[in-house]
């Protein structure tokens, strides 16, 4: 009989054990998991950029180097849709450093060329989104690295100020591209010259030094007709600017497209 009963025990406590792991291994990942992985993702970029010397290397070579580094990100952490975030902050942040990392993907292309516009307007912007989501990582929700890695880790937390400045000023132009809608100026129009007018303002705490505004005017067919810029320079933060914009084609267009861009 005890031995009976020390088999029977012996059998439940494996069973307590398996259903245990086996809950452990089907846990949805949540904060704490989202936190880890991103540690982890980071320690593995370094890494690779140790491994390759990627910064030293130039054209091609560092472009797979580049790539390599941010595909470790992206198997470290894996795609958000997976995690079930508890902190609304947390999961905003994610979401901003996933954007960082989507647009250095997209950027690798342009590394060690002389296509410095596109550099900027996906590497470098997406490192900066990075950064802004890694002080909040570190500030807000205990991210570390180990010592090995610290210097690093320091290296780009001491850009935060200025990747806070270009992240909020990129925001701003993302919103204000879906938004701005430019109408006829009647006023300001005559018989010889065709004026199109809004209202922008700044909504950041920033002085942006240079706002590019360039309309497309189509046709019923989507042929663009004609094509007008407007420049705003040092434009203060919390300030309001008409912008207007000339149209010198006799044919009233039937749709207008608008591209906005910022120099920080």
């Amino acid at each position: 009989m005890k031995l009976i009963n020390k088999i029977l025990s012996a059998v439940v406590a494996s069973t307590l054990l398996f259903g245990c792991s086996s809950n452990e291994e089907d846990k949805t990942p949540g904060d704490k998991e989202f936190i880890l992985n991103v540690e982890k993702a980071l320690e593995d970029r370094w890494d690779v950029a140790d491994e390759t010397d990627a910064n030293n290397l130039t054209g091609a070579k560092q472009q797979r180097a580049f790539e390599k580094a941010t595909d470790v990100e992206y198997d470290a952490i894996g795609k958000l849709s997976k995690y079930e975030f508890e902190d609304k902050d947390l999961k905003k942040a994610a979401e901003i450093y996933m954007k960082g990392l989507d647009l250095q993907k997209e950027g690798v292309q342009y590394v060690g060329t002389d296509d410095y516009n596109n550099q900027n307007k996906t590497w470098i912007l997406g490192m900066n989104y990075r950064i802004v989501s890694l002080k909040t990582f570190e500030k807000d929700f205990g991210l570390t690295v180990g010592s090995k890695y610290k210097e690093d880790f320091d290296d780009m937390l001491a850009q935060y100020s200025v990747a806070k400045k270009e992240v909020a000023i990129q925001e701003f132009v993302n919103d204000l591209q879906s938004k701005i809608t430019y109408t006829k100026d009647e006023e300001k129009s005559d018989e010889y010259t065709t004026y199109y007018s809004t209202v922008i303002e700044n909504t950041t705490e920033y002085t942006i030094d240079s706002l590019q505004i360039q309309i497309n005017f189509l046709d019923g067919s989507g042929v663009v007709i004609d094509q007008g810029n407007d420049f705003l320079d040092n434009f203060a933060a919390g300030s309001k600017v008409q912008s207007s914009i000339m149209y010198l084609n006799d044919t009233e267009p039937t749709e207008l497209q608008v591209t906005v861009s910022a120099g920080f």
